[in-house]
């Protein structure tokens, strides 16, 4: 798309890695080999893993010692993928109140080094997961592999449609922006008024982005506002990628007809990074088989034919500083048995069936992302175990928490300033504290439900 981008790609980012002592781009060539391996192959390969990773976490960390011992598999005892359904599942409970035990005894006094990943999560839950170095930089390379996928390569310029952007303003983190990443332009998806909206459009006018990515109802929201706001604004980035909700078809429609280019589902979550993703055939989405076993089981936990809708639970293959096994995600999803016409030998999911965030509207007009809200509140109020959001006017909020141990004046003054800061200071609001949040029929959570109308009709033409 522009001059640099072959150089950031063949000169840059090899320099950079080197410098960083980065072995991902090593890693990245290696995907890209091993993606067309025989299913089968894939498959030993994750239970070569899975014995490696069940053998650290027994011996170094005491929540798995016990767990596995209370379960009768002790080292040896787990022999087949059959075996290792008997591992009990871990719970986002388990990673709140027991997270010291479930450090590595390798990594204590690295402690401070780990990569910190924390999240309320789609269902409000907070939880925080320490990733260890060579783990981060493998599953940076997993990331690459599945962004070049949308038609973008490494090097090019990319926009992106996200709450809470983290941008660094230090020399190296704006030489670095500038450079390597060249993430050039975020609309918060905390402040989408259409102010915001329309600066942002400019802006991709302006200096085209090859890869255009977000929120899945976000990249919605901004093909609305151009389809209506500026039907002769024409931006056509070479790949979308949406990301951290369900895409429905409507909105895939909606978005490939106003930016002519086709939109690249990818599935993950914070605590264990990347786990699905579409290849440039758009029929199902790839499991990351390197970095993730990814299992769909039924309510008593057997598991899911093809076809069948069931509950993600996700193995992290490579994360040794905080051993992530058969970690019940809070999504819903259908296996496939099918194998992509791509030649890729990589397991298929259908689809995702889950995470559908509510987006709110402020009293000022703007548009806020029921992820990014929920997820400020959740990790900014200290002692908030779990959150639900509900909108019943555009002018009034329930807050629905489930207090955690350290819940105290000091959560409701900061509950108040958020309050304030993301809705104005006219907006009135309650706290209502239970015992649990309930689940929807699909065995997922709400964790933003908005009673207004819907936010879509903003931008429809006056």
């Amino acid at each position: 798309m522009n001059w640099l981008a072959p150089i950031t790609r063949h000169l840059i980012a090899p320099a950079w890695a080197a410098w960083e002592r980065s072995p991902y781009l090593r890693h990245h060539r290696r995907l890209l080999r091993t993606q067309f391996d025989p299913p089968e192959t894939i498959r030993q390969r994750q239970w070569h893993e899975i014995e490696s990773l069940l053998d650290h976490a027994y011996r170094t960390t005491r929540f798995w010692r016990g767990r596995l011992a209370d379960a009768g598999l002790e080292p040896g005892r787990i022999r087949s993928f059959d075996d290792f359904r008997a591992v009990p599942l871990l719970t986002k409970a388990d990673l709140r109140e027991r997270a010291g035990e479930m450090l590595s005894d390798l990594y204590r006094n690295e402690k401070e080094s780990l990569h910190k990943k924390r999240t309320s999560g789609s269902t409000g839950v907070s939880v925080e997961v320490l990733v260890d170095e060579a783990a981060q930089q493998f599953k940076r390379a997993c990331v690459l592999r599945s962004d070049e996928w949308s038609g973008w390569r490494l090097g090019e310029r990319v926009a992106a449609i996200w709450g809470n952007p983290q941008v660094r303003t230090d020399w190296k983190g704006r030489l670095r922006r500038l450079l390597l990443d060249r993430d050039y332009v975020h609309l918060d998806t905390l402040k989408m008024d259409e102010a915001a909206i329309g600066a942002f459009a400019d802006a991709l006018v302006r200096t085209p982005p090859s890869l255009l990515f977000g929120h899945a109802h976000s990249l919605h929201l901004f093909a609305v506002y151009l389809k209506t706001k500026r039907p002769n604004v024409a931006i056509r980035p070479r790949g979308i990628i949406s990301a951290a909700m369900v895409l429905h078809d409507w909105e895939r429609r909606l978005i490939e007809a106003v930016f002519q280019c086709p939109v690249t589902n990818r599935y993950g979550c914070e605590e264990v990074s990347l786990i699905a993703c579409e290849c440039e055939r758009h029929d199902g989405l790839h499991v990351n088989a390197d970095g993730i076993y990814l299992e769909v089981l039924r309510p008593d936990g057997t598991p899911c034919p093809p076809g069948e809708p069931g509950m993600i639970v996700v193995t992290d293959l490579v994360n040794r500083a905080m051993p992530m096994i058969r970690y019940q995600v809070g999504d819903m999803g259908v296996l496939s048995d099918r194998q992509c016409p791509c030649g890729r030998g990589l397991p298929l999911l259908e689809r995702i069936e889950g995470r559908v965030a509510d987006y709110v509207v402020t009293p000022r007009g703007e548009l806020i992302s029921g992820i990014s809200l929920t997820e400020n509140f959740a990790v900014m109020v200290p002692g908030i175990a779990q959150l639900q959001i509900v909108q019943e006017e555009v002018d009034r909020f329930v807050f629905r928490i489930v207090k955690g141990s350290d819940f105290g004046p000091k959560s409701l003054e900061t509950i108040g300033v958020l309050v304030k800061e993301r809705f104005g200071p006219e907006v009135r609001y309650e706290c209502e504290y239970v015992d649990r949040i309930p689940q929807e029929p699909s065995g997922k959570y709400r964790f933003c439900i908005s009673k207004v109308e819907k936010v879509q009709c903003s931008f429809s033409r006056d």
